[in-house]
C-alpha cells in the first residue's frame, strides 16, 4: 500500500525514491503500563539500569517483548547516542557507541530497561554520504517498525536548535503526520543548547516549532550538562500515559 507523499522527496534520506508505507495506526500496549511497571521507581531511575540487547536489521528480527518501547529518532549526528547515555546516568561507562562521524548507527539498536522499558535507537537520517540504496533500505526498515512495532508508545525525536530547521528535519515531521500518529505520542527534543547563548534557546526553540507545525515547544535539552534529563523522562512518563 505504497503512495507517493504530498511533499516532494518525503522523508528523503530513508527514503530517496519519496515513497514510504502509510498505515492505519495499530492496537498498542497501555501507556499506563510504563507507570505501572515503574512502581514506586521512576522511569529516571529505572533507566540507571539500562542495557544493551543487540542490534538488529528490522523489527521482525527484534526479540519479541510485553514492555512499552521508546524511539529515538533524529537526524545524523543530532546527538542521540550522547542523549542515550546521558538519560542513562551514564557518564563514564556508556551504554551507546558515540561516534564524531554521521551515520554510524546502521541498524535497530535495542536497549532494555530493567523490566520497565526497552529504548529503540533507529537509524539517523540526513547523512548524503550514505548510497541512495541503502537509505531506501532504512527507510523501509523504520516505516515498517513504526507501522508494526506493537510495543512501540512514546516516539522522541530528537533536533538540533544551533542552525536553524533543516528540509530533512521537516519532512521527517511531515511523514509522521502522514502516518497518523498521535502528537500525543510524540516528544521532540532539542539537543545541543548549551552551544547556545542563553538568551537565544527560546528563539531557536519557538522557530523550530513553527517551521516543522508542532503542537508544543521542542524541550531543551544538554547532554553535557544534563539540563533538561529530568524533564525529558517526565515528558516521556507523561505521553505514555
Amino acid at each position: 500500500r505504497a503512495r507517493t507523499m504530498a511533499a516532494a522527496t518525503m522523508l528523503a534520506c530513508w527514503v530517496a525514491s519519496g515513497r514510504v508505507l502509510s498505515r492505519s495506526p495499530v492496537a498498542r500496549t497501555p501507556g499506563s503500563a510504563l507507570r505501572c511497571l515503574a512502581g514506586a521507581h521512576t522511569l529516571e531511575r529505572a533507566a540507571e539500569r539500562i542495557e544493551f540487547v543487540g542490534s538488529f536489521s528490522n523489527w521482525t528480527s527484534m526479540p519479541a517483548s510485553r514492555l512499552p518501547e521508546i524511539a529515538l529518532f533524529g537526524r545524523s549526528n543530532v546527538g542521540k547516542s550522547s542523549a542515550l547515555n546521558c538519560l542513562a546516568g551514564r557518564s563514564r561507562t556508556k551504554v551507546a557507541r558515540v561516534s564524531k562521524t554521521p551515520g554510524c548507527t546502521t541498524a535497530i539498536n535495542l536497549y532494555r530497561a530493567g523490566n520497565v522499558c526497552t529504548v529503540c535507537d533507529l537509524p539517523g537520517y540526513g547523512f548524503a554520504k550514505r548510497g541512495k540504496e541503502l537509505q531506501e533500505e532504512w527507510g523501509r526498515a523504520i516505516s515498517d517498525y513504526v507501522a508494526e512495532r506493537e510495543q512501540l508508545r512514546v516516539m522522541v525525536a530528537f533536533v538540533d536548535p544551533r542552525h536553524g530547521p533543516k528540509d530533512n528535519d521537516a519532512n521527517f515531521f511531515a511523514w509522521l503526520r502522514d502516518f497518523k500518529i498521535k502528537d500525543a505520542r510524540l516528544i521532540t527534543v532539542a539537543t545541543k543548547v548549551d552551544a547556545l547563548k542563553p538568551n537565544e534557546v527560546e528563539g531557536r526553540l519557538l522557530e523550530l516549532q513553527a517551521a516543522y507545525g508542532l503542537r508544543e515547544m521542542p524541550l531543551p535539552f544538554s547532554s553535557v550538562t544534563g539540563a533538561g534529563r529530568s524533564q525529558l523522562w517526565r515528558a516521556i512518563e507523561g505521553a505514555a500515559d
